[in-house]
């Protein structure tokens, strides 16, 4: 085969050359495009709001441009669905995050707010986290807390809380009376400007006795006042002296008494009263030996069984300031027993046992006179009769046949310092001699 011409190997180097200029530029944009970035979303960052007014404050964030072109703005309202935005601004293009801001006005006092940053940029859109803050409350009327009452007596009371002037100068005071009517007030108290709570406190006086009274505390500042709940305390009884007696106040060894009193005062019924006892020789304090209420004039009784010896006894109130009666003194008589028997025509004997064994006890035989006077005729020391009861015996002449029947008696002195005071017998008759 011999050679193309001339013409036709010019055509196909041109060929080439075409086709070669074509491969570089569809090769070009390629190249060009993995030189080149693709630009990255924003990053918001929503930040705490500062300078914040009853209807006004400062939303803080930070946005990274990511080196590009990006716009910001804050959504805010009473929830986390917002509601509100505030206008576009322009974060500075940089490759680090940059602060922003924005102000917002026209807000609710004491209300809370939701919040957060919104940055966009050509590559997409980023939302910071939500945030809340609360609008300032403004002037508020006082708060109160923890309204009570203390040391409470028959005419008197003590009535304590604790008042929050909430930053504005603030005066309390006490409403009483013995309804929820009130109807009475104390003096008022200005506790300041403060904003914590300020201790109180307020004497009464001039209570009656015995009664209910309701009261509450009111708080006043220039935006209003405030009323704690109700609350109440009753004053106590008002008794101001007793008086006792015993009835018998000598007592027969083993015997009863009763104790009767009444109380001085005012509101007297229901006072509850105790009986106190002081056994001898006396050198202890007095213990409670019962209890009771005393009816409405004031009056009261206790039952006392049993007493063995000397005691003394007082009453006294169990009321918030005690009153106490005189001491009065239950005398414990020794018990005396006789009884005559016969001895012959001419004699009889009178013998007995005496209670409680008085081992230095001296007895006594007393005989009757025709005109009823008692004379002492014999006299001897007691014996021991056992662990509880000494012993007496004595011998007499019978009177003369057609005289009268004698009569005696015995009487026993203690001697045992005070813990049992003298005793008598009952009356014996010894009759005259007999004929034979």
């Amino acid at each position: 085969m011999g050679e193309l011409p001339v013409p036709c190997r010019v055509a196909g180097a041109v060929s080439r050359l075409l086709l070669i200029l074509i491969l570089l530029a569809a090769a070009l944009p390629a190249a060009a495009g993995a030189q080149i970035p693709q630009p990255a979303p924003p990053v918001a960052t929503t930040g705490a709001a500062d300078s914040i007014t009853e209807t006004s404050a400062n939303l803080n964030g930070t946005v990274d441009p990511n080196s590009t072109l990006t716009t910001y703005h804050f959504e805010y309202g009473t929830t986390a669905g917002y509601g509100l935005t505030t206008p576009e601004n322009t974060a500075a293009e940089s490759a680090d995050p940059v602060p922003v801001k924005a102000a917002i006005q026209g807000l609710t006092r004491d209300t809370t707010y939701h919040y957060r940053l919104v940055a966009t940029n050509p590559a997409g859109v980023s939302r910071g986290a939500d945030r809340t803050f609360r609008s300032a409350p403004g002037p508020q009327a006082p708060a109160v807390r923890s309204t009570t009452s203390r040391d409470v007596t028959s005419r008197s009371a003590r009535l304590l809380t604790t008042v929050d002037p909430n930053k504005q100068e603030t005066t309390i005071r006490f409403e009483y009376g013995r309804t929820t009517s009130y109807g009475a007030f104390s003096d008022r108290v200005n506790v300041g400007a403060g904003d914590s709570y300020v201790p109180v406190s307020v004497n009464l006086d001039g209570l009656r006795p015995n009664t209910t009274y309701h009261y509450r505390a009111v708080a006043t500042n220039e935006t209003g006042s405030t009323r704690s709940l109700d609350r109440s305390f009753r004053t106590t009884r008002e008794p101001t002296g007793i008086r006792i007696s015993l009835t018998p106040s000598r007592v027969v060894w083993g015997g009863d008494l009763t104790v009767i009193g009444r109380l001085a005062g005012s509101a007297l019924g229901g006072t509850r009263v105790a009986l106190e006892r002081q056994g001898f020789p006396f050198r202890s304090g007095f213990n409670e030996v019962a209890t009771t209420t005393a009816g409405r004039t004031g009056t009261f009784r206790f039952n006392v069984s049993s007493l063995f010896e000397t005691t003394h006894f007082r009453v006294v109130t169990r009321t918030h300031r005690p009153v106490s009666s005189g001491i009065r003194t239950a005398s414990s008589a020794l018990r005396v027993g006789a009884r005559a028997s016969s001895r012959g025509r001419r004699r009889a004997r009178i013998q007995g046992a005496i209670w409680p064994r008085v081992a230095a006890g001296r007895v006594s035989l007393q005989k009757r006179s025709p005109r009823g006077r008692w004379a002492v005729v014999r006299r001897q020391a007691t014996k021991a009769l056992d662990a509880n009861r000494s012993r007496y015996r004595f011998t007499v002449r019978r009177g003369k046949r057609r005289t009268p029947a004698s009569r005696y008696r015995v009487v026993v002195l203690a001697r045992d310092g005070g813990a049992h005071v003298p005793g008598r017998s009952r009356q014996v008759r010894v009759a005259a001699q007999k004929r034979r």
